[in-house]
């Protein structure tokens, strides 16, 4: 599925679902992923906002950078959506870097920009798109079909803040993605 950003597109949000939705004004209703408790209150009380310019530019940001991880277009709509909803509409949250290992370059990651964060055990790594962007810490969202944490299990566009020191740029592989198929 491509979708291209439309200035009838309308951002509201749904008490029955508990999410905000996005209105593609073509049948077609985008629920994003995140409940009310992890919005701002501005999100919940909206009763419909356009999809302005800037949500668009967003959204092309996003879209491209998930590209360099051959995700199926789907899936690549659906994160950059989310990613968009994470940076408007999320309430703040406090670092979980605990999760992950430290490199030893640390440079600020670049907004919608697919990175890689190390569990802990160093056994495992996952990636994950930065959507906003900090001094000290940044904003992602798992760009992979699940990863398993200590004590719970992440699952596509699932947001976490960690410490820039936890994430290192994602190197592009030949082999074929689980992106590829379908979720």
């Amino acid at each position: 599925m491509k979708i291209k950003p439309d200035d009838q597109w309308r951002w509201y949000f749904d008490p029955e679902h508990n999410r905000v939705m996005l209105d593609l004004a073509n049948g077609m209703v985008f629920r994003s992923r995140f409940p009310a408790k992890m919005l701002t209150d501005y999100a919940i009380t909206m009763q419909g906002m356009s999809f302005s310019v800037d949500d668009a530019a967003l959204y092309y940001a996003f879209e491209e950078h998930s590209r360099h991880v051959n995700m199926a277009p789907a899936l690549s709509a659906e994160l950059a959506l989310n990613g968009v909803v994470a940076f408007r509409f999320m309430k703040p949250q406090m670092p979980k870097s605990w999760y992950f290992s430290n490199f030893a370059l640390v440079q600020k990651p670049e907004q919608g920009e697919i990175v890689q964060l190390r569990l802990q055990d160093n056994s495992t790594g996952a990636l994950f798109m930065v959507t906003e962007v900090g001094d000290n810490a940044s904003q992602c969202l798992l760009a992979q079909q699940k990863l398993e944490l200590s004590d719970r299990v992440m699952t596509f566009c699932d947001p976490i803040k960690v410490m820039n020191d936890r994430i290192a740029p994602y190197i592009q592989r030949t082999q074929t993605s689980i992106f590829d198929r379908a979720m």
